[in-house]
């Protein structure tokens, strides 16, 4: 077929453009064409083409190849649907022959063509792709929920709009932990809070009283803004009352303090109206907004937090009896506290006032580590938010314990296991069938159902096993450390403490444990395990329980007082007789009288159980040193010289008998957790005093108790007792 000239792939452009209707670009192409020029032909001028549908055909003409190629026009009147026509019957013709030289000058005119057509072609497409992206970028809809990592720019007019509902956001933040929490959040904890389409951050920032803020020298998507929020506020020195409790709060690191700082100018000051009279003043940490005191209020100990920076006092709509905080071993949680409502324990969230746990139990915290509530002002955790809940059975008056995990909100085992204590991150947990369970600080079981029973626990080290009715200790890997032989033995776990740097577990004797006319001298057995020398021992021995608890009266006036136990199955001697309850006059100064006008200086009474320690805090007592100490610690504690002097003529003689010993004092609420002493009327001021004896055969560490005072208010009541071991 012969090839087509320009002209010809022109002409075919235009009518496959008027096919597609597109005139505007067949009259560029019109014009290109249509230049208002003579065709030469032979040097003769032959006619001025005017339209597309003059043009037939053009045929090159030629022979020698050194001549300039001649092109010949053929001009006639058809249109161009009749070209159209003409083309096709053109396509059969025989193909005319070129002469070579002509061919390839042609060829050589055609790339010089393209190859000038093809920058211009790239140019083009070049100029339409960044039209396009240009396009996308100005027509596609913006994600304004995506926060943007890079630095861009905003018109003052956006800046304005961003850093407005920004600072709304954060303000109405600090407005509602204000007003419904009593929490005044500093700015770094109302940001957390926030979800904001923006990012936002103002590095001078000033939260007032009234729960405006104001923000400046802020950035969005680090873009640099000088727009602030609010009105700058002068603070007012705040006046604080003298009998205030003052808060120093660092303005650098905001670290709180009830140690006055010498360089006072670096900290503003809060003070705290405690109206009442109050003991157990506790700060609950450096980031902590809350103080925590006890008062004495309708004759009931009341455990309280304030809001040092508000005033206000925590869970203020509850009508609970007590708050107690909750400590785990990285210090105050700042969020839950253990609260007493009808005599029973729960657990309220401490930001919302949302109660997390149901007040249905006799202690939470309680029986797992020395010190509980007045004694100490906050209940013991465990791991990162657990705590142990503790209840009486009624019907078996025996304990049952659970763990609940609440800030989750479940029970990691529920409420009715027989006995658990802890022993370093561990617990050691028995359930309703006599199983034993070992479970970490993080509520994971770790050693159960190898052994026929888990006995005990010391120092999360030292763990006794019935292997096959053989009694062993080993470690929580499995590890052998002594082998005892074949015992009889089951669960009757009293305790296991850590001794000379190895344990020492008691258990109660199963010969002894149903046989009222065992004798009591071999009523338990000891196991002891010595790491030094790898050597164990296996003795029976005394169990002993609570001696001569005996307890005084101090009303303000004569008042007729009746007494009685929780767990009145637990007395043995008694004097007066105990019959169900005593019915006494109590006078003044503490005399006592019986319906028959019997005189009674003190209640007294035995009790066949102990609660006892591990030892885990205490101290370290030898015999020349016994009279100094009780004296010291009696006084501590708060005992008067009338009852000093008893206390001490009753327990001198043993501490001194004994050369060396590990003593504990159990008081009021642990006391309280195990045998509550109810009296009616309910007095102002209650201590209770239990004293744990150890003899042990060389000087032993041990980390030293702490004791707080007690304070006697009104119609005042104290017991004292103990126990050997």
């Amino acid at each position: 077929m012969e090839e087509k000239n320009d002209i010809e792939k022109i002409e075919e452009q235009i009518n496959q453009l008027k096919e597609n209707d597109q005139e505007e670009k067949v009259e560029i192409l019109n014009s290109f064409i249509h230049e208002e020029k003579p065709i030469v032909q032979n040097n003769e001028v032959t006619k001025v083409i005017d339209d597309i549908g003059d043009i037939v055909q053009v045929e090159e003409v030629g022979g020698d190849p050194f001549e300039p190629t001649k092109t010949e026009v053929i001009v006639n009147d058809y249109k161009p649907e009749e070209v159209k026509k003409e083309e096709v019957v053109e396509e059969k013709k025989e193909e005319v022959v070129v002469p070579t030289s002509t061919q390839e000058t042609a060829n050589k005119e055609k790339t010089n063509k393209k190859k000038k057509k093809l920058p211009i072609i790239i140019l083009i497409v070049a100029v339409l792709l960044v039209l396009i992206i240009v396009l996308l970028i100005f027509l596609l809809p913006r994600n304004k929920n995506t926060k943007k990592e890079e630095e861009v720019s905003y018109t003052k007019s956006e800046q304005k709009e961003i850093i407005q509902k920004f600072g709304d956001a954060v303000k109405g933040i600090i407005l509602i932990y204000s007003d419904k929490k009593d929490v005044l959040l500093d700015y770094e904890a109302a940001v957390k809070l926030l979800d904001f389409d923006y990012e936002v951050k103002c590095s001078e920032h000033e939260i007032y009283d009234d729960g405006n803020i104001y923000l400046n020298k802020c950035t969005i998507n680090k873009y640099k803004t000088s727009v602030s929020y609010g009105e700058k506020q002068e603070k007012e020195e705040l006046k604080i009352s003298e009998d205030a409790i003052k808060v120093y709060v660092s303005k650098a690191g905001k670290k709180a303090t009830l140690k006055e700082p010498k360089n006072k100018d670096e900290y503003n000051v809060y003070g705290a109206e405690i109206k009442e009279a109050y003991t157990d003043l506790t700060l609950l940490g450096e980031d902590s907004d809350y103080l925590y005191y006890s008062t004495y209020t309708n004759n009931n100990f009341r455990g309280n937090l304030i809001n040092y920076k508000t005033n206000k006092v925590a869970l203020e709509g509850i009508a609970y009896q007590s708050i107690l905080p909750i400590k785990l071993n990285t210090g105050y949680d700042l969020d839950y506290v253990v609260v007493k409502i009808d005599n029973k324990w729960g657990v309220f969230n401490l930001q919302n006032g949302q109660q997390v746990l149901k007040n249905s139990y006799n202690n939470i915290g309680a029986k797992l580590e020395s010190g509980y509530g007045g004694n100490n002002p906050y209940v013991y955790g465990i791991g990162n938010s657990f705590i142990a809940t503790y209840y009486y059975d009624t019907t078996t008056y025996a304990p049952r314990y659970g763990l609940y995990d609440y800030r989750k909100g479940y029970f990691v085992f529920s409420d009715d296991k027989k006995q658990m204590s802890k022993s370093g991150d561990y617990l050691w947990v028995v359930d309703s069938n006599n199983n034993g369970h070992i479970y970490d600080s993080n509520g994971n079981e770790i050693l159960s159902g190898v052994y026929n029973a888990i006995l005990g626990l010391v120092d999360g080290k030292y763990v006794l096993v019935n292997d096959k009715s053989t009694i062993k200790v080993i470690g929580l890997d499995g590890k052998e450390y002594y082998n005892y032989g074949t015992h009889y033995l089951y669960y009757a776990s009293n305790y296991g403490i850590s001794y000379n740097n190895g344990a020492l577990f008691q258990l109660t004797n199963p010969e002894a444990m149903n046989n009222p006319d065992y004798d009591y001298r071999n009523s338990c057995i000891e196991i002891v395990y010595n790491p030094s020398d790898k050597t164990g021992e296996y003795k029976t021995t005394y169990c002993g329980g609570v001696a001569k608890p005996i307890l005084y009266l101090y009303p303000e006036k004569t008042t007729k007082v009746t007494v009685s136990f929780e767990h009145p199955e637990l007395l043995e001697t008694t004097y007066p007789k105990f019959t169900g309850k005593w019915e006494v006059t109590a006078h003044k100064d503490g005399s006592l009288y019986d319906k028959n006008n019997q005189y009674y200086y003190a209640l007294y009474w035995d009790e066949t159980k102990v609660h006892a320690t591990d030892f885990s805090t205490g101290f370290y007592v030898e015999d020349k040193d016994a009279i100094k100490f009780l004296e010291e610690k009696l006084s501590i504690i708060g005992l008067n010289d009338k009852e000093k002097n008893e206390f001490i003529m009753y327990w001198l003689p043993i501490l001194e008998k004994n050369k060396k010993n590990l003593v504990y004092f159990e008081l009021t609420d642990e006391r309280e957790s195990v045998n509550k002493i109810l009296i009616d009327p309910k007095p102002d001021s209650l201590l209770r005093v239990v004293i744990h004896v150890k003899k042990v055969n060389q000087k032993t560490d041990i980390k030293e108790q702490k004791l707080t005072k007690f304070v006697r208010r009104g119609f005042s009541a104290v017991e004292w007792g103990g126990t050997t071991y």
